[in-house]
């Protein structure tokens, strides 16, 4: 299998066309009809996860966040990404990354979470990013669902004043860092929700969703998207021999 039929398998599921304006995403190192000798799928592109490229004989890394982020101007040894795209180049890794395009796909992360927790999911804005739906069960039940999804061993509750009387709710999830905060805070009342949980919140927004009476619930961001490497292990497992995940935050 070439490089190129990797991605269009990955675009099949969450095209290009989904991710936001400002997104880096595709192919951002490498040569598309390179044929792959291995894959390893992880979060981000660390020194650990290349590393672990080249001591499986693996070639190409598929990574949710995209290492190549602003203009380079300069690829240097001494510069954090410099040094992981030279060591990519050097050891012939291809790289490709799937972020706001697997954000917002429904075969994506925040579709999938909505899935596990048992929601039947809407977008939560209009743009697509994050979801809702009507979770029957109620807050114990929803953190200890939540914990055992996404790993997460310590999430921060944020309990509103009536917020542990709701047995059947309207629950909010937006992986990573919480989108446009604003018309989070807008949608969450349009939409009465009970509990928003996502990552990275600000102390104000916190307070203001508490004042309206809506549960928060705050995990890490590594822990909101983890998921993306089951869903791209899963995509591939029976199409590639040498496939491997990698779970680390270095």
């Amino acid at each position: 299998m070439k490089v190129y039929e990797i991605a269009n398998l990955i675009e099949n599921v969450a095209p290009l066309t989904l991710a936001e304006e400002w997104d880096n995403v595709g192919l951002l190192i490498g040569d598309k009809s390179c044929e792959i000798s291995g894959v390893l799928v992880c979060l981000d592109l660390t020194n650990g996860a290349i590393d672990y490229c080249i001591n499986n004989n693996c070639n190409m890394i598929i990574t949710h966040h995209p290492a190549i982020f602003e203009p380079l101007k300069k690829i240097t040894y001494c510069d954090y990404i410099g040094n992981l795209v030279a060591k990519c180049i050097k050891n012939n890794i291809n790289v490709y990354s799937a972020h706001t395009n697997m954000d917002m796909s429904e075969e994506g992360i925040n579709f999938e979470i909505g899935k596990l927790l048992g929601v039947q999911a809407n977008r939560f804005l209009s743009d697509g990013l994050g979801i809702y739906g009507e979770y029957n069960g109620d807050l114990d039940k929803l953190l200890l669902n939540l914990q055992e999804i996404t790993k997460e061993s310590c999430p921060k509750i944020y309990i509103a004043k009536d917020g542990k009387n709701h047995k059947k709710q309207n629950i909010a999830f937006i992986s990573g860092s919480g989108g446009r905060i604003d018309e989070v805070v807008k949608r969450v009342k349009e939409l009465n929700i009970a509990t928003f949980i996502s990552s990275e919140l600000k102390h104000n927004i916190i307070i203001e969703l508490l004042a309206q009476d809506v549960n928060v619930i705050q995990i890490g961001h590594f822990e909101s998207e983890i998921i993306f490497v089951e869903i791209i292990f899963k995509l591939f497992e029976n199409k590639i021999s040498n496939l491997y995940k990698y779970v680390s935050l270095n």
